[in-house]
Protein backbone atom coordinates (compact mmCIF):
# COMPACT_ATOMS: atom_id res chain seq x y z
CA UNK A 1 0.00 0.00 0.00
CA UNK A 2 1.24 3.50 -0.86
CA UNK A 3 1.71 5.70 2.22
CA UNK A 4 3.91 8.45 0.77
CA UNK A 5 3.66 10.27 -2.56
CA UNK A 6 6.66 12.38 -3.57
CA UNK A 7 5.91 14.94 -6.28
CA UNK A 8 8.25 17.08 -8.36
CA UNK A 9 6.96 20.63 -8.84
CA UNK A 10 8.03 22.38 -12.05
CA UNK A 11 7.04 20.38 -15.11
CA UNK A 12 5.06 17.96 -12.96
CA UNK A 13 2.72 19.44 -10.34
CA UNK A 14 2.30 22.86 -11.92
CA UNK A 15 1.61 23.91 -15.50
CA UNK A 16 4.24 25.58 -17.72
CA UNK A 17 2.85 28.89 -16.41
CA UNK A 18 3.53 27.67 -12.83
CA UNK A 19 -0.14 27.27 -11.93
CA UNK A 20 -1.62 24.58 -9.69
CA UNK A 21 -4.69 23.08 -11.36
CA UNK A 22 -7.91 22.49 -9.45
CA UNK A 23 -7.78 18.79 -10.36
CA UNK A 24 -4.28 18.37 -8.88
CA UNK A 25 -5.29 20.22 -5.73
CA UNK A 26 -8.43 18.14 -5.30
CA UNK A 27 -6.65 14.80 -5.87
CA UNK A 28 -3.91 15.62 -3.37
CA UNK A 29 -6.47 16.55 -0.73
CA UNK A 30 -8.34 13.27 -1.43
CA UNK A 31 -5.13 11.32 -0.83
CA UNK A 32 -4.38 13.24 2.35
CA UNK A 33 -7.83 12.43 3.75
CA UNK A 34 -6.98 8.75 3.27
CA UNK A 35 -3.84 9.19 5.38
CA UNK A 36 -1.33 9.40 2.53
CA UNK A 37 1.62 11.69 3.16
CA UNK A 38 2.47 14.15 0.38
CA UNK A 39 5.97 15.55 -0.06
CA UNK A 40 6.96 18.18 -2.61
CA UNK A 41 10.41 17.40 -4.02
CA UNK A 42 11.88 20.27 -5.97
CA UNK A 43 14.90 22.13 -7.21
CA UNK A 44 13.31 25.20 -5.67
CA UNK A 45 14.37 26.56 -2.27
CA UNK A 46 11.84 26.15 0.53
CA UNK A 47 10.76 29.78 0.21
CA UNK A 48 9.76 29.02 -3.37
CA UNK A 49 7.44 26.24 -2.17
CA UNK A 50 5.62 27.94 0.68
CA UNK A 51 2.65 29.18 -1.37
CA UNK A 52 2.06 25.68 -2.78
CA UNK A 53 2.50 24.09 0.63
CA UNK A 54 -0.12 26.39 2.16
CA UNK A 55 -2.50 26.01 -0.79
CA UNK A 56 -2.34 22.21 -0.55
CA UNK A 57 -2.74 22.12 3.22
CA UNK A 58 0.72 20.65 3.73
CA UNK A 59 1.71 22.96 6.59
CA UNK A 60 0.30 20.60 9.18
CA UNK A 61 2.49 18.64 11.56
CA UNK A 62 4.22 15.63 10.00
CA UNK A 63 4.62 17.00 6.47
CA UNK A 64 8.00 17.82 4.94
CA UNK A 65 9.50 19.14 1.71
CA UNK A 66 12.70 18.20 -0.10
CA UNK A 67 14.38 21.30 -1.49
CA UNK A 68 17.07 22.19 -3.99
CA UNK A 69 17.23 18.67 -5.45
CA UNK A 70 17.72 17.03 -2.07
CA UNK A 71 20.22 19.52 -0.64
CA UNK A 72 18.04 19.89 2.45
CA UNK A 73 14.74 18.69 3.92
CA UNK A 74 12.38 21.04 5.77
CA UNK A 75 9.61 20.31 8.27
CA UNK A 76 6.65 22.18 6.76
CA UNK A 77 5.04 22.81 10.15
CA UNK A 78 8.02 24.12 12.13
CA UNK A 79 9.91 25.45 9.04
CA UNK A 80 13.05 23.86 10.49
CA UNK A 81 15.68 22.06 8.42
CA UNK A 82 15.62 18.37 9.35
CA UNK A 83 18.91 17.56 7.64
CA UNK A 84 20.89 18.49 4.57
CA UNK A 85 24.14 18.56 2.66
CA UNK A 86 25.84 21.88 2.04
CA UNK A 87 28.40 23.37 -0.30
CA UNK A 88 31.01 25.97 0.56
CA UNK A 89 32.34 29.15 -1.09
CA UNK A 90 35.54 27.22 -1.85
CA UNK A 91 33.53 24.60 -3.74
CA UNK A 92 31.79 27.37 -5.68
CA UNK A 93 35.14 28.88 -6.64
CA UNK A 94 36.39 25.45 -7.71
CA UNK A 95 33.41 24.88 -10.01
CA UNK A 96 33.89 28.38 -11.43
CA UNK A 97 37.52 27.54 -12.26
CA UNK A 98 36.32 24.54 -14.29
CA UNK A 99 34.37 26.88 -16.59
CA UNK A 100 37.42 28.65 -17.98
CA UNK A 101 37.28 28.70 -21.78
CA UNK A 102 33.47 28.54 -21.85
CA UNK A 103 30.89 31.31 -22.15
CA UNK A 104 29.15 30.10 -19.02
CA UNK A 105 28.52 31.40 -15.51
CA UNK A 106 28.06 29.61 -12.22
CA UNK A 107 25.73 30.88 -9.52
CA UNK A 108 24.88 29.58 -6.05
CA UNK A 109 21.65 29.34 -4.07
CA UNK A 110 20.64 29.16 -0.49
CA UNK A 111 17.15 29.67 0.93
CA UNK A 112 17.45 33.44 0.92
CA UNK A 113 19.31 34.44 -2.22
CA UNK A 114 20.81 33.75 -5.63
CA UNK A 115 24.51 34.66 -5.80
CA UNK A 116 26.91 35.45 -8.65
CA UNK A 117 30.29 37.13 -8.84
CA UNK A 118 29.57 38.64 -12.27
CA UNK A 119 28.88 42.42 -12.25
CA UNK A 120 26.69 41.97 -15.34
CA UNK A 121 25.09 38.52 -15.06
CA UNK A 122 24.05 36.90 -18.33
CA UNK A 123 20.38 36.67 -19.31
CA UNK A 124 20.18 33.01 -18.20
CA UNK A 125 21.35 33.86 -14.68
CA UNK A 126 18.86 36.71 -14.43
CA UNK A 127 15.99 34.56 -15.71
CA UNK A 128 16.72 31.67 -13.34
CA UNK A 129 16.88 34.06 -10.40
CA UNK A 130 13.36 35.22 -11.27
CA UNK A 131 12.14 31.63 -11.73
CA UNK A 132 13.35 30.68 -8.26
CA UNK A 133 11.85 33.81 -6.75
CA UNK A 134 15.14 34.76 -5.08
CA UNK A 135 16.89 38.15 -5.18
CA UNK A 136 20.01 38.20 -7.35
CA UNK A 137 23.06 39.25 -5.32
CA UNK A 138 26.36 40.21 -6.94
CA UNK A 139 28.99 39.12 -4.42
CA UNK A 140 32.77 38.69 -4.90
CA UNK A 141 33.88 35.29 -3.60
CA UNK A 142 36.20 36.87 -1.04
CA UNK A 143 33.20 38.64 0.53
CA UNK A 144 31.52 35.38 1.62
CA UNK A 145 31.87 34.46 5.26
CA UNK A 146 33.87 31.23 5.73
CA UNK A 147 30.81 29.50 7.23
CA UNK A 148 28.52 30.46 4.34
CA UNK A 149 26.69 27.43 2.95
CA UNK A 150 24.77 26.85 -0.28
CA UNK A 151 22.39 24.20 -1.57
CA UNK A 152 22.96 23.86 -5.30
CA UNK A 153 25.16 25.57 -7.88
CA UNK A 154 23.84 26.40 -11.34
CA UNK A 155 25.94 26.53 -14.49
CA UNK A 156 24.09 28.82 -16.89
CA UNK A 157 24.62 29.90 -20.48
CA UNK A 158 23.69 29.41 -24.15
CA UNK A 159 22.56 25.88 -25.02
CA UNK A 160 25.42 25.42 -27.51
CA UNK A 161 27.96 26.22 -24.77
CA UNK A 162 26.20 23.92 -22.32
CA UNK A 163 26.39 21.10 -24.89
CA UNK A 164 30.08 21.80 -25.57
CA UNK A 165 30.83 21.78 -21.85
CA UNK A 166 28.96 18.50 -21.33
CA UNK A 167 30.86 16.92 -24.25
CA UNK A 168 34.15 17.89 -22.59
CA UNK A 169 33.11 17.87 -18.95
CA UNK A 170 36.10 18.02 -16.58
CA UNK A 171 36.73 14.84 -14.64
CA UNK A 172 36.69 16.78 -11.36
CA UNK A 173 33.07 17.79 -11.93
CA UNK A 174 32.07 14.24 -12.84
CA UNK A 175 33.82 12.60 -9.92
CA UNK A 176 33.42 15.13 -7.10
CA UNK A 177 29.88 16.41 -7.66
CA UNK A 178 26.41 15.26 -8.67
CA UNK A 179 25.63 17.20 -11.84
CA UNK A 180 22.57 17.01 -14.07
CA UNK A 181 21.29 19.03 -17.02
CA UNK A 182 17.67 20.04 -16.42
CA UNK A 183 17.21 22.62 -19.19
CA UNK A 184 19.01 23.47 -22.44
CA UNK A 185 20.68 26.42 -20.68
CA UNK A 186 21.24 24.88 -17.23
CA UNK A 187 23.35 22.30 -15.41
CA UNK A 188 22.62 21.84 -11.71
CA UNK A 189 25.54 20.91 -9.44
CA UNK A 190 25.15 19.44 -5.96
CA UNK A 191 27.40 17.70 -3.44
CA UNK A 192 28.54 14.26 -4.59
CA UNK A 193 25.86 12.19 -2.84
CA UNK A 194 23.09 14.79 -3.02
CA UNK A 195 20.03 14.11 -5.15
CA UNK A 196 16.28 13.70 -4.71
CA UNK A 197 16.54 9.94 -4.26
CA UNK A 198 19.15 10.21 -1.52
CA UNK A 199 17.00 12.68 0.42
CA UNK A 200 13.89 10.51 0.07
CA UNK A 201 15.76 7.46 1.31
CA UNK A 202 16.98 9.36 4.38
CA UNK A 203 13.51 10.73 5.15
CA UNK A 204 11.95 7.28 4.80
CA UNK A 205 14.48 5.87 7.24
CA UNK A 206 13.62 8.59 9.77
CA UNK A 207 9.83 8.44 9.24
CA UNK A 208 9.42 4.67 8.90
CA UNK A 209 8.34 4.40 5.25
CA UNK A 210 9.32 1.32 3.27
CA UNK A 211 10.44 1.67 -0.35
CA UNK A 212 7.36 -0.22 -1.55
CA UNK A 213 5.13 2.33 0.19
CA UNK A 214 6.47 5.24 -1.86
CA UNK A 215 5.01 6.55 -5.13
CA UNK A 216 7.12 9.14 -6.97
CA UNK A 217 6.00 11.42 -9.80
CA UNK A 218 8.43 13.41 -11.96
CA UNK A 219 9.37 14.66 -15.41
CA UNK A 220 13.03 15.64 -15.62
CA UNK A 221 16.44 13.96 -15.44
CA UNK A 222 16.99 15.19 -11.88
CA UNK A 223 13.89 13.15 -10.92
CA UNK A 224 15.48 9.86 -12.01
CA UNK A 225 17.09 9.16 -8.59
CA UNK A 226 13.68 9.82 -6.99
CA UNK A 227 11.89 7.36 -9.28
CA UNK A 228 14.59 4.76 -8.69
CA UNK A 229 14.11 5.08 -4.93
CA UNK A 230 10.33 4.60 -5.11
CA UNK A 231 8.41 1.36 -5.14
CA UNK A 232 6.03 2.85 -7.71
CA UNK A 233 7.54 5.23 -10.28
CA UNK A 234 5.31 7.52 -12.34
CA UNK A 235 6.49 9.66 -15.26
CA UNK A 236 4.62 12.57 -16.77
CA UNK A 237 3.63 12.38 -20.44
CA UNK A 238 5.81 15.46 -20.94
CA UNK A 239 8.79 13.81 -19.23
CA UNK A 240 12.16 13.42 -20.93
CA UNK A 241 12.85 10.02 -22.48
CA UNK A 242 15.70 9.30 -20.05
CA UNK A 243 13.20 9.35 -17.18
CA UNK A 244 10.36 7.45 -18.84
CA UNK A 245 12.43 4.25 -19.07
CA UNK A 246 12.45 4.14 -15.25
CA UNK A 247 8.66 4.50 -14.91
CA UNK A 248 6.11 1.87 -13.97
CA UNK A 249 3.34 4.09 -15.29
CA UNK A 250 3.15 7.14 -17.58
CA UNK A 251 0.42 9.58 -16.63
CA UNK A 252 -0.95 12.58 -18.48
CA UNK A 253 1.05 15.78 -19.02
CA UNK A 254 1.27 18.66 -16.58
CA UNK A 255 -1.06 20.61 -18.88
CA UNK A 256 -3.67 17.88 -18.35
CA UNK A 257 -3.30 17.47 -14.56
CA UNK A 258 -1.23 14.30 -14.83
CA UNK A 259 -0.57 14.28 -11.08
CA UNK A 260 -4.30 14.14 -10.38
CA UNK A 261 -4.81 11.42 -12.97
CA UNK A 262 -2.19 9.19 -11.33
CA UNK A 263 -3.39 9.86 -7.77
CA UNK A 264 -7.04 9.25 -8.68
CA UNK A 265 -6.10 5.89 -10.26
CA UNK A 266 -4.15 5.02 -7.12
CA UNK A 267 -7.15 5.80 -4.92
CA UNK A 268 -9.46 3.80 -7.21
CA UNK A 269 -7.06 0.87 -6.76
CA UNK A 270 -7.24 1.09 -2.94
CA UNK A 271 -3.80 2.78 -2.74
CA UNK A 272 -2.12 -0.21 -4.35
CA UNK A 273 0.30 -0.04 -7.26
CA UNK A 274 -1.45 -0.27 -10.64
CA UNK A 275 -0.47 -0.70 -14.30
Amino acid sequence: MIRLITIDVDGTLVTPLKRLTKKNKKAIKRARKLGVHIALVSGRPFNGLIDLIDDLGLSEEGHFSICQNGSYVVDNHTREVLFGTNQTPDALRRVDDLLKGYKLEVSAMDDKGFYTRHPRPNIYTRIDSKITGLPLNIVPYESFEPDKRFGRFLILGPSREIRRFIDHMPRALKEDYYQVQTAPFLIEVMSKNTNKGFAIRKVCEKRGFERGEVMAIGNEKNDIPMLKEAGFAVAMANAVGELKVHADFITRSNLRSGVAYAIDKLIENDLEKFV
